[in-house]
Order: structure tokens, then sequence, then C-alpha cells
């Protein structure tokens, strides 16, 4: 795992990658993910199908305990060969700050994700620690063990 600065949406250097932004679990009644600020907007305005795609797929997801929210960590969809995009969950409702057990499930999940699709970098927004309110060392603390030795990069603007 690598700290760096800069967008998440151009990273350097030509290796296959997975573009991860930070995201919540909220579907709008037509069905997109909400992706209305910070990473997951950048996303969203780069790839404009996005948002229908990934309210797709968290719909497939639960709810926990009767929330409005879906539970799904990471959804990731395939552009092409050396490219995919998706969403690395950090909170569950858009409004609340992030949430670093949710954060440490998500993590797990890309963990998992990387495994099965070896030869793919995942170059991510930072989770929780802008919009989402977290303190950064509360977020490496809990990420290290879980993605330190995968290829993971996280970017801070």
């Amino acid at each position: 795992m690598v700290i760096a600065k800069g967008n998440f949406l151009n990273p350097q250097g030509g290796a296959r990658r997975l573009l991860l932004a930070t995201g919540n679990g909220v579907v709008r009644g037509d069905g997109t993910l909400v992706m209305g600020a910070g990473a997951a907007k950048a996303l969203a305005q780069a790839y404009p199908w996005a948002p229908k795609v990934f309210g797709a797929m968290a719909r497939q997801a639960p709810r926990p305990n009767g929330q409005h929210w879906h539970l799904y960590g990471l959804i990731a969809f395939k552009v092409n060969p050396g490219l995919a995009v998706g969403v690395f969950q950090s909170k569950g409702d858009w409004k609340a700050p992030a949430n670093l057990s949710l954060i440490t499930y998500s993590a797990r999940k890309l963990a998992g994700w990387l495994r099965s699709h070896p030869g793919l970098e995942a170059h991510m927004a930072f989770p929780g620690i802008g919009l989402g309110r977290l303190p950064e060392e509360e977020v490496l603390e809990a990420l290290e063990p879980i993605l330190g030795d995968l290829p993971v990069t996280l970017y801070k603007l």
C-alpha cells in the first residue's frame, strides 16, 4: 500500500488498474447510486454511465437492519481488459460521516477482489478523511493489516 498526492483518476504507469472512488450505499428511486460529492462525483463525471451501473449492483446487496441504504463494501465494473472502475464503500448514508468498521469491511472486500484479479493495481481516493471526517491515522491503522501487502495506492489531494 502506497500513499500518494494527486488524483486517483489519473494514476502514473501503464499497469492494469482498478480506479476506486469512495462512496455510500444510497440508491435513488431512478436506480442510480448517489455520487454527488468528492471522489464519487469525480468518478461519475469521468464515467457518466457509472451511477446507473453501480446503483444496479448496489441494489443486489442487503440493507442492514432495515436501513434505507445497501451494504456492498465494494462494487466494480470492468470497462476494458486493462481498466475497471468501482466504489469503495466508506459510509451507509451519504449525509453521515464515514464509518471505520465499514471501511474495514470494504478493505476486506477489496483485498479479496485484488487476489482474484492478479496483475491489477487499485488506485483509490483515500477513504474516510475528506467528507468522511475521520482522522487519517485511524483509517491507516485499519487499512494497513488488510491492504498493506497489496498493490493499492491511496490518493490525497
